[in-house]
Order: structure tokens, then C-alpha cells, then sequence
């Protein structure tokens, strides 16, 4: 007994003297990993921004890079909605982003609104899906979103139709519609006027690891095509980016599904973005940058 309360009072003791720990002090904007990462952890603490990881980063580094380059506001698309909770998440992630960059977001949302269509031919990898797989409760999800347009169809149809119309230039797109003829059609969406595109656009595929996925059917083949139809249009893995998300995040799965789309026919593709500009305190406990 007399041992126990011995530590007890060396554990009190030492837990008197130790200073408390300084809350993390906030990093003024810029477009730099410390910042993202920062403001990563901020989205994440939300209990609906936070269910999507990929949301929240590829919207951040979206809107990041429109602050930078003088965009004022972007837009960010879900393709395969189906229950809605990507979409309901993608909203908030989006209300979230626009407080902390000042850019405003569009957000939309492409669905047949009645599940998949049926595989077309072995590239739709008929063994792991079939017709109606994914269905929508349109009423329901339409009581769910607040600021999300839906646009409900085949895609085939609904993306020519969408590229016809305005929309605030692309920053993040969202590919989760199983199928390879399904996302070819959603890639026709990297196919817009410069005018309607970042520079740089950040995307997530959902289907291209695990049991069954394979550089020749599904969405992997997808990106292979587009890369081989388009020579100054490229979609490319972010190489080593687990090295520069905040370390706790360092293991995720959706770390390697994350693609930049490079657009090298850009205007504004050569402008300096200062992604790696590392902020830091100087000796008056002000924040200053390295070039």
C-alpha cells in the first residue's frame, strides 16, 4: 500500500511541474504541406466532414491551389452517389474549406439515380458487379443535401450535357462508379475548356486496389486510356504523398488513390503555387516563409 501511494505522489509531483502543453498555434494560409496538413486535422475533427479522408484533402489542396492562382471560386463532383453519404460529406468538407480559403465551392453529384448499369463486356468486371448494384433513394438523399446539385442519369448523357452549361472551374472530382465504360464517360469531364478546369486537378478512384482490379478492365484501364488519348492532358499518381500528410494519417488506403490530373495546355499551368514553401516563426513570434 505504502508503495502505491508512493507513486501515486511521484506521478502528482511530476505532473505539477511539467509545463502544459501549448495548444498548436494556427499557421496564417499559405499553400504549403504545414498549412494543409494543419487545417487537415481541423476538417477531420468535424463528424461529417471528417468520414471522407480523400474528400477533405483533395478539396483543400483544390481550393488551395484556386486561392493561389486567383480563382475565387471552383467546383467539386462525386461521381456514384448512390446511399448519398459521400455527397452529404462532400458538402460539409466543401462549407468547411470555403471558411478556411475564402473560395467559394460548388458541389455536384452524378448518379443513374437506379443503381449500376448492366457490364457491357468483361472490362466492366462483370464478376464483381451487375445491374441495379448501388441503388438511390432519391427522395431521401434530396432531404439530406442542403447545397449539392444532383444530376441524375447515365453519364453518358449527363456529362456532355453538364459541359454544355457554366460551372465554376474543376478542383476536385471523385470517381467511384465501378464500372470502366462509367468512368471513361466521368473522364470526359477532364476533356473541358481550360476556362472550366484548375490547372491541376485533384482526383479520387475508388476501384483501383484490391482483390480483382488490374491495369486492363475497371477504372485502372480507364486512366490508361485517357493518358494514351491525350497528349497534353495526363492523369499521374501523387507519388509519395504519405510522406507529406500529417504521420498519423501516414498508413491510409486512400493515401494511393488519389491522382492529379496535369493539364499542360493550361494558361495558368506554369504559375508558381508555393506548395513547398515551409512557414515558420521568426525571432518576434512572427510567421515568415522560405523561398
Amino acid at each position: 500500500m505504502k508503495r502505491l501511494v508512493k507513486r501515486l505522489l511521484k506521478g502528482l509531483k511530476r505532473w505539477l511541474t511539467e509545463e502544459p502543453i501549448k495548444p498548436e498555434q494556427p499557421i496564417p494560409f499559405d499553400n504549403s504541406f504545414e498549412w494543409l496538413g494543419q487545417t487537415f486535422r481541423h476538417l477531420l475533427s468535424d463528424p461529417v466532414g471528417g468520414r471522407y479522408r480523400s474528400y477533405a484533402w483533395g478539396v483543400l489542396q483544390g481550393a488551395s491551389l484556386a486561392k493561389v492562382l486567383g480563382y475565387p471560386r471552383v467546383s467539386v463532383f462525386e461521381f456514384g452517389v448512390a446511399g448519398g453519404s459521400g455527397l452529404v460529406s462532400l458538402e460539409r468538407v466543401a462549407e468547411l474549406v470555403e471558411q478556411k480559403t475564402d473560395v467559394g465551392i460548388d458541389v455536384y453529384g452524378f448518379d443513374t439515380g437506379v443503381g449500376l448499369p448492366p457490364p457491357k463486356d468483361y472490362r466492366d468486371l462483370p464478376y464483381m458487379w451487375e445491374k441495379g448494384d448501388f441503388s438511390m433513394d432519391e427522395a431521401a438523399l434530396r432531404a439530406r443535401v442542403k447545397r449539392a446539385q444532383l444530376k441524375l442519369g447515365l453519364i453518358e448523357h449527363t456529362v456532355p450535357e453538364f459541359l454544355r452549361t457554366s460551372f465554376a472551374p474543376v478542383a476536385f472530382v471523385s470517381i467511384d462508379v465501378d464500372l470502366y465504360s462509367a468512368t471513361k464517360q466521368a473522364l470526359a469531364l477532364l476533356d473541358a475548356d481550360p476556362a472550366k478546369l484548375l490547372p491541376r486537378v485533384f482526383c479520387y478512384f475508388d476501384d483501383i486496389m484490391g482483390y480483382g482490379y488490374n491495369d486492363f478492365t475497371g477504372e485502372r484501364l480507364a486512366i490508361h486510356e485517357f493518358n494514351a488519348e491525350h497528349r497534353m492532358r495526363k492523369l499521374s499518381p501523387i507519388y509519395g504523398l504519405k510522406w507529406f500528410v500529417p504521420q498519423e494519417f501516414f498508413n491510409d488506403r486512400w493515401i494511393e488513390m488519389l491522382q492529379i490530373a496535369h493539364l499542360f495546355d493550361h494558361p495558368a499551368y506554369g504559375q508558381l503555387d508555393h506548395v513547398h514553401r515551409r512557414p515558420f516563426l521568426d525571432v518576434g513570434g512572427n510567421w515568415r516563409w522560405q523561398d
